[in-house]
């Protein structure tokens, strides 16, 4: 008796620590579901995947993947493909050494001074030691 209580103990923590039934599923973050993020010689943004619709003053987790060494990453929100963009973070951020198999996270807040509504709104990501090889999300909607 004494052992599946310390399991049922064990699992319930494990669960809480994963998250259990947090807010993931909110329209700001990416569901439950796993991603691919495998790329060679660039960087793949798995989400936003497209068809998202956020708010001004929303926080995304975006999740990418990437196998460019450096110094980290830009997160740049675009209202378009056309548009050059304006930085969602002050620093870069990421992993220095990615492997090109791991999805990474970093969170970005669509604050007022950054995003304006619309409704092809993209996240590119763009390695600092190599832009050309950044890569968008895809489109998504921002409303006021």
């Amino acid at each position: 008796m004494k052992f599946s209580h310390a399991l049922l103990l064990a699992s319930s923590l494990a669960f809480f620590a994963c998250g259990g039934d947090d807010d993931d599923d909110s329209p700001a973050g990416p569901s439950k579901t796993s991603y691919d993020c495998s790329v060679k010689g660039g960087v793949k943004v798995a989400y936003p995947a497209g068809g998202e619709s956020f708010k001004v003053g929303d926080e995304i987790t975006v999740v990418y993947g990437s196998d460019v060494e450096g110094s980290g990453y830009r997160f740049v929100f675009k209202t378009d493909e056309e548009d050059i963009g304006i930085d969602l973070l002050e620093e870069s951020a990421g992993p220095e050494k990615p492997d090109g198999k791991t999805c990474y996270e970093q969170k970005v807040k669509l604050t007022k001074d950054v995003a304006d509504p619309t409704s092809t709104g993209i996240i590119r990501v763009v390695p600092y030691e190599d832009s050309k090889k950044g890569a968008n999300s895809g489109k998504f909607k921002v409303a006021e």
